[in-house]
């Protein structure tokens, strides 16, 4: 009797044990015959699809096992994470095809050129399949293995046909490192017998997930950023090869089912061609026709949308290519009860495996069409801008030459030509130097993707949006821009630039005895200083302006440059001389050598209008109850931009902190709900002592609730009660109210410590979310407030532009002898918003003098 219970109970135990894994014929398609010589992901892992969350090194090890023994694979590396892993692509195409590659690119590039005239009988179709942006969708990357499998070891005339004119570029996975955070939660929670349950340690990851990357960003915003290197990697890619279809799989909430695009109608971007939409739902027949024959369900043209060109199924849309979203229920562990009933993760993988498949079959039956949108996207491209009024944006800061050369870089890694200036020109009562200042014309293949960049709108058929409504990247850079017509065009360019903008920083006046001055108006100015402090050099900075003679010219200098005095240093003269030479060389800085303390204008070198600048020890706040994507790009900002060492603290591990180690505490967006009274007493004590403390967003709500400062917030906009609004129509009221990303003008004073480096009485401010603050009418507290016509470009309701009219972006409270600095906004939103970088860094240096 016992012999028996015990075998049925062992029975149980194998049968709950293996019924979340599935054999490979549960993934692969019953019709093809399989190489035997290549492995099956089951051979090669030793375990069956879901049975674990498979890994990077596991994913790129079969990989690299497929490209050893097919001739139809190779792999090619295109960038490496933060994290220092391997990005890359495995190309698959026929052996034939294999041999010629270069050349088949090549003509591939070509044939869509405008002017070019080749017959596409000869093209090569170009598919580029990428599984995983989000690190946690785990279907996604785990599919990919499905994917090299069956483009290695399928065999017949189909797959032959499919290889010999296609080629196939299979990025198995786009954010290793999020990939691992994940994979490793969830396996390192993953019991031998099945645990269903929602509640389940394995499904809720710790703090900040594996959605995004190392510093916490959410790749699939970055397409057009390029931010980070996996994007950067990414996008030259898409331009080297010119891809006409493109592949993002994702995953969404658990109880959904499967969604594929198109997404809706109304939300299309003007920019893209209706006949990008066309094809696209024709495809989508495709995906259909697979998830039928499987049993799965899924919807379309629901929910997603393509406005926003930062992602990896929108951006190609915009460069001639057809991105395609897959949004599988994500279930984060090998098996999940959802308001579906119990799901598997290998149902997942399936899913997503049947759509590749989908996608596959499409291009081979459209090969034509889609050769023809993309020849036919360059050319209506030009076709256009022979048609626009406007032929050209003309933009340059002459006071930060190095912030224009970064955006230069940024134009020109997305295709897009930028010529100088011959002669000056002026508009709008801005003069754009030769010397300083580009243009873009409008005349060039890249036209649409200009004027996405470019455009100011207000204007919008369908007011809900899946992600932000606007993207001006001019304002995002702080600097000034006009478009000109025809008649200036004729006598203002030049010739096309060769390269990057070089800036080369230098002594001017060489070795001093008396001091040195370099300008804050540099994109670069704060890393230097902190570069200087960091050397030991004691530094200053000037509150006033003044004049005096350098090597034989008269120099201005104003708020916020920085004085070196050689007689204060604990080096001798040729010893700061050789520091500020090498960090002016590395920097593209340029500093100026001082010989007298007697300045011909404004304030002399020993003025006590110089006040000395402390060495920031900075402490940011991380973990449960903060916003991770802010608290990531307060760290890149800190830790790529300017290598400003930045120490995280957990919140559960903040009462044990010394904080009187640090003279700077930063507190990203958050709700700071584990914060208890004993934590906030030691702050407020910390703060009085002479001390600084930075808050953004929300957590700027959460001081001032607990009474460190007296900022008060203003109601929500309110639906217009009197609007007759149908039950169907609930969403649409519903976001009408919301700002999902909008860019607005607000007024600074550039005299204000806060506001030192900017040299223009306005700035662009990127806003998303509706909190605005009361005014505290504190003089000298709010240095930068918003205008009173405010909306620059994006969707804001009328009732949340009269709420942010003449509001604070940021205020200056005092607390005895330290201070709260709180921004309302995001200064660095998605780490490409530059032109409000610096106010985060003069609230770092400069708090002392508010």
């Amino acid at each position: 009797m016992n012999k028996i219970v015990f075998l049925i109970i062992l029975f149980a135990f194998v049968v709950l044990t293996v019924s979340a894994q599935e054999k490979m014929e549960y993934f692969l398609p019953d019709n093809v015959d399989y190489n035997p010589k290549i492995p099956t992901p089951e051979q090669f892992f030793n375990q069956q699809m879901g049975e674990r969350h498979l890994t990077h090194s596991q994913v790129l090890s079969y990989m690299q096992e497929i490209e050893r023994i097919s001739d139809r694979a190779i792999i090619q590396e295109y960038a490496r994470t933060h994290e220092n892993r391997p990005l890359i692509q495995v190309v698959f195409t026929s052996s034939e095809n294999q041999k010629n590659l270069n050349q088949l690119k090549e003509l591939h590039y070509k044939y869509s050129e405008p002017g070019t005239d080749i017959e596409k009988e000869s093209i090569p179709l170009v598919v580029n399949l990428g599984y995983g942006v989000h690190g946690n969708e785990s279907s996604a990357t785990n599919s990919s293995v499905l994917t090299a499998y069956y483009l290695a070891a399928a065999q017949g005339e189909k797959i032959d046909r499919l290889l010999e004119s296609t080629i196939i570029l299979v990025d198995p996975c786009l954010n290793p490192d999020g990939f691992t955070r994940h994979s490793t939660w969830a396996n390192m929670h993953q019991s031998s017998t099945e645990m269903p349950y929602s509640d389940s340690r394995q499904f809720s990851e710790v703090w900040p997930g594996g959605r995004t990357n190392h510093y916490w960003f959410d790749l699939n915003r970055d397409y057009i950023l390029l931010v980070h290197p996996e994007s950067k990697g990414r996008v030259s890619r898409f331009h080297e090869w010119k891809p006409n279809i493109v592949t993002d799989h994702h995953e969404m909430g658990s109880g959904s089912s499967f969604f594929f695009q198109p997404g809706v109608p109304s939300r299309n971007n003007p920019l893209t061609p209706k006949r990008n939409y066309e094809l696209t739902k024709m495809i989508g027949n495709y995906h259909a026709h697979f998830l039928d024959s499987i049993g799965s369900y899924y919807f379309s043209e629901e929910n997603f949308d393509d406005f926003y060109f930062g992602k990896g199924s929108s951006y190609p849309d915009i460069n001639g290519s057809i991105g395609i979203l897959f949004e599988q229920a994500g279930f984060r562990g090998r098996v999940r009860e959802t308001s579906s009933g119990v799901k598997k993760l290998a149902f997942g993988i399936r899913n997503q495996f049947a759509v590749t498949l989908s996608t596959l079959e499409s291009a081979l039956d459209l090969k034509e069409e889609l050769l023809e949108l993309q020849k036919e996207f360059y050319t209506e491209a030009l076709s256009q801008a022979e048609k626009d009024q406007v032929k050209a944006y003309i933009f340059g800061d002459e006071t930060d030459l190095e912030k224009t050369g970064k955006f230069i870089s940024f134009l020109e890694k997305h295709q897009i030509h930028v010529f100088p200036l011959k002669e000056n020109i002026e508009k709008e009562g801005i003069v754009f130097h030769k010397d300083f200042s580009f243009a873009i014309p409008l005349n060039q293949k890249q036209y649409r993707l200009i004027r996405s960049f470019f455009e100011e709108v207000v204007s919008f058929k369908d007011t809900t949006f899946y992600d932000v409504s606007t993207w001006t990247f001019p304002h995002a850079y702080n600097i000034p821009y006009t478009k000109i017509g025809s008649k200036e065009m004729q006598s203002v360019l030049g010739d096309p630039l060769n390269g990057e903008v070089q800036i080369e920083g230098e002594v001017i006046g060489g070795k001093s005895n008396y001091a040195y001055v370099f300008r804050w108006d540099q994109y670069s100015s704060p890393q230097v200083l902190y570069s200087l402090v960091g050397n030991g050099i004691y530094t200053k900075v000037a509150t006033d302006k003044f004049e005096c003679g350098v090597n034989g010219a008269t120099e201005k200098f104003t708020y916020g440059s920085v004085l070196i005095q050689v007689s204060e240093q604990q080096m001798s003269v040729t010893e700061v001389y050789e520091t500020i030479k090498n960090i002016a060389a590395n920097s593209g800085i340029d500093f100026y050598a001082i010989e007298t303390g007697l300045t011909s204008s404004g304030i002399d070198i020993g003025s006590n209008k110089f006040s000395g600048i402390k060495k920031p020890e900075l402490l940011m706040l991380v973990g449960d109850g903060v916003n991770s994507r802010q608290a990531g790009e307060l760290w890149h900002l800190l830790d790529i931009k300017y290598k400003i060492p930045v120490c995280l603290v957990d919140i559960n591990r903040f009462s044990s902190a010394n904080l009187y180690e640090y003279n700077t505490l930063i507190l990203p967006s958050g709700s700071y709900r584990d914060m208890g009274k004993s934590e906030l007493e030691s702050i407020k004590l910390w703060i009085q002592k002479g001390n600084s403390l930075i808050t953004f967003g929300d957590a700027a709500r959460w001081v001032s609730r607990n009474g460190l400062t007296n900022t008060q917030f203003k109601p929500s906009a309110k639906r217009d009660s009197t609007a007759s609004a149908k039950f169907a129509d609930q969403q649409s009221v519903r976001v009408k109210n919301l700002i999902s990303g909008a860019i607005f003008k607000a007024n600074l004073d550039i005299t204000h410590p806060l506001c030192y480096g900017y040299s223009r009485d306005e700035i662009s401010i990127f806003k998303s979310g509706t909190m605005v603050a009361e005014s505290i009418n504190l003089p000298y507290g709010e240095p930068i407030r918003f205008s009173d016509n405010p909306l620059i470009s994006g969707y804001a309701s009328p009732q949340n532009i009269n709420r942010l009219k003449g509001a604070p972006v940021v205020s200056i409270q005092s607390l005895e002898k330290g201070s709260v600095i709180s921004f309302y906004e995001n200064m660095d939103f998605r780490g490409y918003w530059l032109g409000t970088n610096k106010l985060i860094l003069n609230a770092i240096f400069f708090s002392g003098l508010m």
